[in-house]
């Protein structure tokens, strides 16, 4: 079964003379039908590691994966002494991802091969489709539209994602309850829906997976007296507010996995009535 996954992105990053551009990239995971696609803004003044990030949370991809980015004629992966880039791919540049900015090289050739999962081998073609002038509002990364949820970790590639959808579509198969009771694990619980797809939920991850890094997740959770904050209640979950960011359960359990077992993580509670002896100290 063919498969096609679409993602567009427009990001803003330095050309080489000074200017800041916008560009308009189209990630395509090959062979996927129906096509699972997003559009979104992302900067561009970003390492591939923040596009991986980037296109992780679009697709919802758990991330624990190695990854790397291909060129015509250069590598973006990281550096293993064991298994030398040079002698993996001879004769292609090779640069690190955390230290490597996109337009450095996008701007070059206008489009490579981002793959993720080295045994699934979930291919994502990213084409630069046009350049646009700066807005100081894409900044932030932003989802603008998708369709389609994509195939669950670890499944089997294309090929085993094709045998899953045909199990879980038919009801009278012995197999279907257990693959999506698998499945959870891509899901959080919800029953796994191939054609699920909600901008809103992309978005309200999207807004801060440039500021959640490990040494964010370490300095507020590892801090002197732990995450502190005002309990508020959102219109759909209750959330933390911390000098004006919002933490939400699920944005926590995430930086959670940045830190390592057994660290001691405390989320501190205080009364309403000492929320302003509470401030003197923020």
């Amino acid at each position: 079964m063919d498969m096609l996954c679409y993602a567009i992105f427009a990001c803003y990053t330095v050309s080489r003379g000074g200017d800041i551009v916008a560009y308009k990239i189209k990630v395509t995971i090959m062979n996927t039908e129906p096509p699972v696609w997003r559009r979104l803004r992302i900067p561009g003044s970003i390492t591939f590691s923040q596009l991986h990030r980037i296109i992780q949370v679009a697709f919802g991809w758990l991330d624990y994966h190695l990854f790397r980015f291909e060129f015509e004629d250069a590598i973006v992966v990281e550096g293993d002494p064991d298994f030398p880039v040079s002698e993996i791919y001879p004769g292609k540049r090779f640069f690190e991802p955390d230290e490597t900015l996109v337009n450095e090289l996008l701007s070059e050739g206008g489009n490579c091969i981002y793959i993720y999962d080295f045994g699934d081998h979930w291919q994502h073609k990213i084409v630069i489709e046009k350049s646009l002038k700066e807005s100081k509002r894409n900044a932030v990364p932003l989802c603008l539209g998708g369709a389609m949820h994509r195939p669950p970790e670890d499944v089997g590639g294309i090929a085993g994602y094709g045998h899953f959808l045909e199990v879980i579509s038919d009801r009278n198969d012995p197999e279907r309850q257990e693959f999506l009771a698998w499945a959870e694990k891509d899901t959080k619980g919800r029953l796994f829906d191939p054609e699920y797809f909600w901008a809103n939920e992309v978005n309200e991850k999207l807004r801060y997976v440039l500021e959640d890094t490990p040494e964010a997740a370490k300095d507020l959770l590892l801090a002197p007296g732990g995450l502190v904050g005002l309990l508020k209640f959102g219109w759909t979950e209750p959330y933390i507010d911390v000098k004006g960011k919002r933490y939400t359960w699920e944005r926590i359990g995430n930086l959670l996995y940045y830190l390592d077992e057994d660290d001691i993580v405390t989320l501190q509670v205080l009364p309403g009535k000492r929320r302003k002896e509470w401030g003197r100290h923020m």
